[in-house]
């Protein structure tokens, strides 16, 4: 069975790692693990330094349920304590008012308090109110509030049964309106958040997008959905394949300035007794200001990104607040910062890339090479993606080092258990017959043997001693054998040194081949070279033989070049490499006429045809062959060239 090509192997072992490393990146194990990855780019990015200064925090924290509860009691607190800090801003001069807060139910110990707090909503005119989508559905909801309050439903957004407005005149009263609804990821954190919900047919804003919007003065009903995207105006607000917003967090908590809440209703006292605030109205001209808890005991705080990381004093290390997350998402919506995920072609071609750079390094260079290779790659890959992320774009994390790990595990098998076998066929072919730096040059490029046969333009060579059944005669097959050895010895050498492969022995004949198993531009000089070669080998042999008593040997060498058919033949449990064709018997046909013409090295017209160096041949005419109808020249190649 014919191997693949390395090309071939490449492209099949790529696709087959990238499409593993995708699918398998789509369970629910490795999708938690991408959350992960997601998690450390923002600790990593930390505090970004564009948080909007115009958005602060107004914190209902232990400290302020603490100085507050002498003057409004315990939480939770009348709706006039409201109205005393609609009053502070207003008299500050905020630019929106957003109350992270729910107002569903009459306050039954101070009903007036809902009154006095829905009258301050309006007199404000910029008071963003918070509505609760849920499963159920609490108190009935007036229809012309609902379409106030929403636009027609479009796209896959997550959809509630339930909504829950806050009190009707505090509803009424409030410049704009937005759900606090929420999706948790499956591991728990907050990272994505419900842009718009639908209810009944409607899409409800959620209270970052009233609040933008309101901060704008874009009206609501200019929003549109196409193609996972919110269009306001020119802007375009992406989602994710679950119709969400994945949040962009310009930093961890405490990112936004933060004033307990204490402090601003106490200062407004202050201001209406004519005494000096302890907090100056100045700090909140102008600003988007967010009422929300962040008390211990009232459980508004969530897993984020930053979570394992460092937290403020006394809170889950790393965990926000939810007002925190809201002023995340209406700094993001207001400045144009979103993050925005690679589609799914960029993240098949990218764990491709990777795949088909870590599978080429391990079939095309050396195991040290491949492994420094394949280390560096998924390091510059996440160094791309640690720019992209600071960039706001998310690269996928898991699929592309799932990808490269099987593909370096692949290529490495391949290599080193495929390539290795092939590696080990042809050091049992050639390891014998070629010549130290052709045998590597095989072993470093096995196709290039071409196993499986091809037609090759090359030069043969058959040398054939003369008179060999007399020199055996008298001697003892131990005499003769030693002798015979030396002799291939010494033409074995000679041949290797001319980069010619010894095809086999055949009695006291050699065959060798040039440009088979590799290409040889110059085959039929070195093959007269080695000709020549041998027959000076053999001279100095004799020498040596006669001054030792031993008889000497003399051989004839015939040549031919064209077109062979070289290739391993054989059966599965014997094979060799040869070469077979009209010019390979061609040339054992000039072999046998060395004798008839009293010459040492015959060669063909062919083979002359192809010389490039001189060797004052001299022609000899034309013969007919066994087995050849048509003539050919022969020429002797004299021993002085």
């Amino acid at each position: 069975m014919k191997r693949p090509s390395k090309q071939t192997a490449l492209v099949a072992l790529a696709v087959a790692c990238a499409l593993l490393g995708l699918l398998a990146s789509e369970t629910s194990f490795l999708r938690t693990l991408e959350l992960k990855t997601l998690d450390l780019r923002f600790r990593l990015l930390g505090d970004q330094g564009a948080a909007s200064a115009d958005i602060v925090l107004v914190a209902i924290d232990d400290a302020s349920l603490k100085t507050l509860e002498p003057a409004v009691g315990r939480w939770p607190w009348p709706r006039d304590a409201h109205s005393v800090l609609l009053g502070y801003l207003q008299r500050a001069g905020a630019r929106l008012v957003v109350f992270d807060l729910l107002f569903l139910e009459r306050d039954a110990q101070n009903p007036d308090g809902d009154a006095t707090f829905a009258e301050a909503t309006e007199q404000a005119g910029n008071v963003v109110h918070s509505v609760h989508l849920g499963n159920q559905q609490i108190a009935e909801t007036p229809s012309d509030l609902l379409t106030r309050a929403s636009i027609p439903s479009a796209g896959g957004f997550d959809s509630f049964a339930g909504i829950d407005f806050p009190l009707e005149g505090i509803a009424r009263g409030a410049t704009s309106l937005g759900h606090v609804a929420m999706a948790l990821d499956q591991d728990g954190p907050w990272r994505r958040y419900l842009l718009l919900a639908g209810h009944e047919g409607r899409l409800l804003p959620s209270i970052a997008l009233s609040s933008a919007l309101a901060s704008e003065g874009i009206p609501l009903d200019s929003l549109r959905v196409e193609d996972r995207e919110v269009q306001v105006g020119e802007a375009e607000i992406p989602l994710d394949a679950d119709w969400r917003l994945p949040i962009w967090f310009n930093g961890g908590p405490g990112t936004y300035r933060k004033y307990p809440y204490g402090q601003l209703f106490y200062s407004e006292l202050q201001l209406r007794e004519g005494q000096e605030p302890g907090l100056d109205p100045d700090l909140f001209a102008d600003k988007i200001v967010i009422v929300g808890l962040s008390a211990a005991g009232l459980h508004d705080i969530f897993t984020t990104p930053y979570s394992g990381g460092r937290g403020e004093p006394g809170e889950g290390l790393g965990k926000m607040h939810g007002f925190e997350i809201h002023a995340n998402v209406i700094d993001d919506l207001l400045h144009g910062r979103f993050l925005h995920e690679a589609p799914a072609w960029q993240c098949l071609g990218v764990v491709l890339l990777v795949a088909s750079v870590t599978v080429g390094l391990t079939l095309y260079t050396g195991l040290v090479t491949a492994l420094t290779g394949a280390a560096i790659v998924p390091l510059v890959y996440l160094s791309l993606v640690h720019w992209g992320f600071s960039h706001r774009y998310q690269l996928p994390v898991v699929s592309v080092m799932l990808s490269w790990a099987l593909a370096l595990t692949a290529g490495l098998v391949y290599q080193y258990w495929v390539e290795s076998a092939e590696k080990r066929k042809v050091k049992r072919i050639f390891s014998r017959y070629v010549s130290p730096d052709v045998y590597q040059e095989l072993l470093d490029n096995p196709n290039a043997a071409s196993l499986g046969g091809t037609r090759r333009e090359m030069s043969v060579l058959f040398s054939d001693l003369r008179g060999f059944t007399t020199f055996s005669e008298g001697r003892s097959p131990e005499e003769v054998i030693e002798q015979l050895n030396e002799y291939f010895a010494a033409m074995v050498e000679v041949v290797f040194a001319h980069r010619g492969t010894v095809d086999k022995f055949v009695g006291d004949m050699i065959m060798a081949l040039f440009g088979a198993p590799l290409e040889d531009a110059d085959h039929a000089d070195n093959a007269v070279r080695c000709a020549l070669a041998m027959q000076q080998s053999l001279a100095r042999l004799n020498k040596t033989w006669r001054n030792e008593g031993r008889p000497e040997l003399a051989s004839g060498i015939g040549i031919n070049s064209g077109e062979m058919v070289a290739g391993n033949l054989g059966s599965e449990k014997i094979q060799s490499y040869t070469v077979i064709g009209d010019n390979v018997n061609l040339g054992a046909r000039i072999e046998s006429l060395c004798k008839e013409f009293h010459a040492e090295i015959l060669t063909s017209e062919l083979t002359e045809a192809r010389l490039t160096g001189d060797y004052s041949l001299e022609e000899l005419g034309e013969v007919t062959v066994k087995g050849r109808t048509q003539p050919v020249k022969i020429f002797r190649v004299p021993l002085s060239s």
